[in-house]
């Protein structure tokens, strides 16, 4: 019987996040010089007949630089451009974005900055890459700052103040309702990011789904971008599928860090196999089919950080929707990851102690979330939605659908969702928690490709170095581990 021992969760490519942040630290200087600030500033005073006043400091975010040049009539023009190297995809981010920016403005009453201006990369005169023209929005600060612990310090992880006012808990939570419900009102009929038309200005789903962890999978492990999906998807099950089937690919082409020993690199493969075989057979959500294929607009990024409040604490802008696109609806039903400000993977303690302290913030956004129902219900008649997002979101907690949901949209995250909590969901009891139990469920083939993948990664872990793969040999390995 084999001995238990604790979970190993796979890192991202050190050598390769070193790399990626000596390069864009490198690029940032660069492009914050005092002729580059003047170049954007004209660039930018195209776009509005007032005399300016100030270029402010260029700030640096996740995934952007903004410059911002303010006028003397106190507004703003902002232009944000992707941080060279951590944006795989920066033309179709921006056009991405611009395009979900856009159909919310006009679907909603969701507060976004106004566009001015875009393009692709050869078509910023300034040479910094593809770009957004956008009104500033005016505000005191984002609503992370206003849920954050005051006790922490400016380097720790954000997590919400254990003794914030219930009030003020209740007061923002009911914001972030309102902003949900709107967006599960809009309803789309395939799977993939929206683009609006050339000619006429419309908007609809054209593009494949660019998330956040295909950004990252491609990003911090240097696999070639032909392994991310690439397509729009007709079905939730397909789009599981493409999903379950990234998961593999990472384990597969990811250099450094991706396993630990021997033995880690079997769990990880056993554990996405198995994922993958629920997905491709429609097993991961049976009896689902009512809103199975009913996708709505998802943002894995919508967060209070980048929701942005006036001195009364009400909600005046939402921002960075380069990764939202029209999802599952069931992304749409899971409570929200936020609620605590810290992800569970990144909690102290692990999921199980996240879980412990989320419940009764979770509890509260419910009730919010309720009341606000009511109220958009009353307007015009309107009818509330059958079953409601509020009891879908129970629904999900209680029955722990929403672990299936984060694993599959996580690739770092999925390994230890997988065996803590998914695996004996859906094959039975597995005392050790690891493949021990599950090689009876792999045919000789997948056996054999999992040993051949040990091998490999023992190779690797022996001789870390910066590696380009010959796409030739990264789609052989990849296609023999999907088999």
């Amino acid at each position: 019987m084999p001995s238990k021992r604790r979970y190993l969760r796979s890192t991202k490519d050190d050598l390769t996040w070193q790399r990626l942040e000596e390069e864009s630290d490198a690029w940032y200087d660069s492009i914050r010089t005092r002729d580059k600030c003047r170049e954007v500033g004209n660039f930018l005073m195209k776009y509005k007949d007032v005399k300016p006043e100030l270029m402010h400091t260029v700030l640096r975010g996740g995934y952007n630089v903004v410059y911002r040049l303010e006028f003397q009539d106190g507004t703003s023009l902002i232009m944000r451009v992707p941080i060279q190297g951590v944006v795989a995809f920066p033309d179709e981010k921006v056009l991405n974005e611009v395009a979900t920016m856009r159909y919310v403005a006009a679907n909603t009453n969701i507060p976004v900055p106004r566009i001015h201006h875009y393009g692709t990369a050869a078509e910023n005169p300034t040479g910094l890459g593809p770009f957004i023209i956008m009104d500033y929005i005016e505000h005191h600060q984002n609503m992370s700052r206003a849920l954050l612990d005051p006790k922490l310090s400016i380097d720790d992880r954000p997590i919400l103040d254990p003794d914030i006012d219930a009030e003020k808990l209740e007061f923002l939570y009911s914001q972030m309702a309102r902003i949900l419900l709107q967006l599960a009102a809009l309803e789309f009929p395939r799977i993939g990011s929206l683009r609006e038309a050339p000619g006429d200005g419309s908007i609809s789903v054209q593009r494949r789904p660019m998330t956040v962890n295909m950004n990252e999978v491609i990003v911090h492990t240097d696999m070639p971008a032909r392994f991310v999906p690439s397509q729009t998807y007709e079905t939730s099950n397909d789009w599981y599928g493409a999903l379950a089937d990234l998961h593999m690919a990472q384990l597969a082409l990811q250099y450094n860090d991706s396993t630990a020993d021997d033995d880690d690199a079997r769990d990880k493969y056993v554990a996405r196999k198995l994922f993958q075989r629920l997905a491709h057979e429609n097993k991961l959500w049976p009896g689902t089919s009512s809103s199975g294929d009913t996708f709505k607009l998802f943002s894995q990024d919508l967060r209070p950080a980048n929701v942005l409040l006036d001195t009364d604490l009400r909600v005046v802008g939402v921002i960075d929707w380069e990764f939202a696109y029209a999802a599952p609806a069931q992304f749409t039903f899971d409570p929200p990851w936020w609620l605590l400000l810290l992800e569970p993977d990144s909690w102290p303690g692990g999921y199980s102690e996240w879980m412990k302290v989320y419940e009764p913030r979770l509890q509260t956004f419910l009730r919010v979330l309720e009341a606000e129902e009511k109220k958009m219900a009353g307007v015009d008649g309107a009818p509330a939605s059958s079953p409601s997002l509020s009891r879908r979101m129970r629904e999900s907690w209680q029955e722990r659908t929403w672990m299936i949901d984060y694993a599959a949209r996580d690739s770092w995250a999925f390994d230890f969702i997988w065996w803590k909590f998914l695996d004996e969901r859906f094959f039975g009891p597995n005392e050790d928690q690891d493949y021990h139990a599950r090689l009876d469920l792999l045919s000789d083939e997948q056996k054999q490709a999992m040993e051949a993948l040990v091998a490999a990664k023992a190779e690797e872990r022996n001789v870390r170095r910066r590696f380009k793969w010959d796409e030739n040999l990264a789609a052989a390995r990849v296609a023999r581990l999907l088999r």
